[in-house]
């Protein structure tokens, strides 16, 4: 799994599930959901690495990162080492049964 992180409108094509880091009631974020649910991408809004669910990301090869505020490196951090197990998981063919 490749991660990239950026502004919506910069991230790759091939970014087939993007998440969203930031507050629920983020009425940008939530623009951007439908924005990028529009252009045929799966989007999930979080505020914690512990929000992300495997399911989002079986099959899945390249996932985009929008971070909504700037004060949120502790949390970006932790959704990058959560989706890198995720990705593990993924490469020994766990991710899937995770995932059901």
């Amino acid at each position: 799994m490749t991660v990239h992180m950026g502004i919506l409108s910069d991230l790759p094509p091939q970014a087939q599930t993007v998440v969203l880091i930031g507050s629920r009631s983020s009425d940008h974020l939530r623009e951007l959901i439908r924005i990028a649910e529009f252009k045929g991408r799966a989007a999930y809004r979080i505020e914690a690495a512990s929000d992300l669910q495997p399911r989002w990301f079986a099959g899945v090869e390249v996932v985009g990162i929008v971070v909504g505020a700037t004060d949120l490196q502790n949390v970006v951090r932790a959704v990058l080492d959560r989706l890198n197990q995720f990705s593990a998981a993924q490469a020994k063919g766990m991710l899937e049964g995770v995932a059901q």
